[in-house]
């Protein structure tokens, strides 16, 4: 039986999401128009496409080119076939509409150039709605969380009567961290689906590298230490520990991220710059380099001065844009200034190759820009929230279990009067108010809750604001802070002002 083609396979692995594989195909699409301003043959352009193999949706091209010129299928054939295997409505769509340009004689240039402007408007407005969305669905996971806290409240109040029985308040707190839960993954599902960070073969930036190394080394240490502390002297402790050795990864990755997506406003910028003064004096990109001016970069000055050292001193061009884009760490830095390069490479005219990097740019750092309006203001409110969500339910367990103990005393003695026993004997059924109880299972609960929510507002929190995973560390270090010192903090503060022991 013959082996099946690797790239059927990755072709199955593609997702059937519009919105997964979006940001490629749009980015595809313009590396594609590039080329057609370069004039390239079809079969040219169909094969640079299809070796963006870290794009999704360039298997598709790169399948065509294999049916093309390996099997000497024809393209309009070999456009179809692809299309019977593509899952993605967005995809199937333009192979098909590929395949007719083809068929009917139409220029394969023009029509790659307006499936590119269409798709960035389709792009944009796909956008734009998962935004709306994710805006909604932060404020609905705040909301729920508000709501479902003040019920496990209300429930936990009710057992100072002693009348509600103690499997309700359980139910109650599994509810609320499958709420959590079902709001992280929605949030998840809304948030657009873009790749903002890029690594390249090594550590990626130094910020992003030290974070990773201290992931590495450090986390599982304190995790570590955190196992014998919860067994010696409570998760409490256990919880500020694992949240001070998250605290640098999270602070290193907080200032990547800040670091990258200013590169992503400066982008456009420096392509459109770049191809001009090519286009306009009529020479290589290295040499457009030397008479752009350092003072109009920006953040990007560091790492266009370090691409211009190199570059003079004759070092590979193709090596030295690649650690260009290593340093930076920035996927949209990488992808527009593959365009730019490779189409100027390839005979396109360098100023058209610019307005064609830039303009995708533009249009991507504006959406990514409404995005972080949402996202910020969610990051912001989770902190407080949570803090006021575990500080209130430590603080109303607290009143509780001060509030059993005075009873556990109050009925010790009242047994230990004649006649005690049977009177408390004698109540009836269902009026055994203000009686004793076991809060072990009650205690057990809301611990729980607290450490699931712990989690779920720290990814909450980044999969709104999406990036590099490293972000989680980020939140999840002051949620474990808090945690931990309302656990330490609250129950003897409940103490003093209750009276308790």
């Amino acid at each position: 039986m013959a082996a099946k083609d690797p790239s059927t396979k990755r072709i199955k692995r593609v997702s059937s999401d519009n919105i997964v594989i979006s940001f490629d195909l749009l980015s595809n699409l313009t590396y594609m128009g590039v080329l057609a301003a370069a004039q390239l043959p079809r079969d040219a352009i169909i094969r640079a496409a299809g070796k963006l193999s870290f794009l999704k949706t360039a298997v598709f091209f790169e399948q065509v080119s294999l049916l093309a010129q390996r099997l000497g299928i024809e393209y309009v054939r070999a456009l179809q076939m692809v299309a019977e295997k593509a899952r993605a409505p967005n995809v199937k769509g333009l192979l098909l509409r590929f395949s007719n340009t083809i068929a009917s004689g139409e220029s394969e240039h023009a029509f790659i150039r307006e499936e590119a402007r269409i798709e960035g408007g389709r792009y944009a407005n796909e956008y734009s709605r998962s935004v709306e969305n994710l805006k909604k669905w932060t404020d609905a996971y705040a909301a729920m969380m508000v709501s479902v806290t003040l019920i496990v409240i209300v429930a936990l109040v009710s057992t100072l009567l002693g009348s509600l029985d103690q499997r309700f308040v359980v139910i109650v707190g599994v509810t609320m961290v499958l709420i959590a839960c079902g709001g992280v993954y929605l949030i998840l599902r809304t948030a657009p689906y873009e790749q903002i960070t890029y690594d390249g073969e090594g550590e990626g930036p130094p910020d992003r590298a030290r974070a990773k190394f201290l992931l590495r080394t450090l986390v599982p240490i304190a995790a570590v230490a955190a196992s014998f502390i919860v067994l010696t002297q409570g998760l409490a402790p256990a919880l500020v520990v694992i949240g001070l050795a998250l605290f640098p990864v999270g602070y290193l990755a907080r200032r990547d991220d800040r670091k990258v997506r200013k590169i992503d406003e400066e982008v456009a910028t420096f392509t459109r710059s770049l191809g001009a003064v090519a286009g306009a004096t009529g020479s290589t990109l290295s040499s457009a380099l030397n008479n752009i001016n350092p003072a109009s970069l920006g953040t990007l000055r560091p790492y266009v001065e370090r691409l211009r050292t190199r570059l003079s001193h004759q070092m590979s061009n193709a090596l030295s844009w690649q650690r260009f884009k290593e340093e930076t760490g920035n996927e949209l830095l990488r992808r527009s200034s593959d365009m730019l390069v490779d189409g100027v490479e390839l005979g396109a005219d360098a100023e058209e190759c610019g307005e064609i990097a830039s303009g995708y740019a533009t249009r991507v750092a504006e959406l990514r820009e409404m995005r972080a309006l949402t996202a910020n203001s969610f990051s912001f409110l989770i902190i407080p929230l949570h803090a006021a969500m575990s500080g209130l339910m430590l603080f109303i367990l607290q009143i509780i279990i001060i509030f059993n103990a005075q009873l556990t005393e109050v009925t010790a003695d009242i047994i230990g009067t004649p006649g005690g026993e049977a009177a408390i004997s004698g109540v009836p059924p269902g009026m055994n108010i203000f009686a004793s109880q076991n809060l072990t299972l009650i205690s057990s609960m809301i611990t729980i809750v607290i450490l699931v929510l712990t989690v779920s507002n720290a990814l909450a929190s980044k999969f709104a604001s999406g990036g590099n995973n490293l972000k989680i560390a980020s939140t999840l270090s002051i949620t474990c802070l808090i945690s931990g010192g309302n656990m330490l903090l609250i129950p003897p503060v409940a103490s003093r002002l209750l009276g308790g022991a």
